[in-house]
């Protein structure tokens, strides 16, 4: 991905998180979502994983996780958020389309927060943007202490 591509890809994360217009912020439980009677969520979920509380590596972490659970991520090892102020984790439903898919990434990493995008750009080849937050330990470990 090139560097304008990405830059695209952060810059739009960052106009659906603020843009009171174009997102819906949904926090409720979520249920397990199964595929095909398997265990392992449907590895056509293509994935952007961004690191939005600063903490070094933090993205490439979750990124290979994300992995290890049988997803796609197609950004590498993750990369940055354009901000670093995510007190929460969220999982960002690109374009609008697919809610299934979010929620069955959401239910694997223990995430609450689902946000719908709804944007056009040609650019965004993720199904789902995972961005980690300042909850990052205790997504990976159950507690409430976080180490920042």
């Amino acid at each position: 991905m090139t560097t304008s591509a990405k830059v695209i890809v952060i810059t739009s994360i960052t106009v659906a998180i603020l843009s009171v217009t174009s997102i819906i912020v949904l926090n409720r439980s979520l249920k397990p979502v199964t595929t095909s009677g398997s265990d392992r969520p449907d590895d056509s979920i293509r994935i952007a994983v961004f690191n939005g509380c600063g903490r070094s590596g933090l993205a490439g972490m979750y990124a290979e996780k994300i992995r290890e659970l049988g997803f796609d991520v197609v950004n590498g090892m993750g990369e940055n958020a354009d901000s670093f102020d995510f007190d929460i984790s969220v999982v960002v439903v690109r374009k609008g389309k697919d809610r299934k898919k979010a929620e069955a990434v959401a239910h694997a990493l223990s995430i609450d927060s689902i946000i719908l995008q709804n944007t056009d750009d040609p650019y965004i080849i993720e199904d789902v943007a995972v961005i980690i937050g300042r909850d990052w330990y205790a997504l990976e470990h159950g507690k409430e202490d976080n180490t920042d």
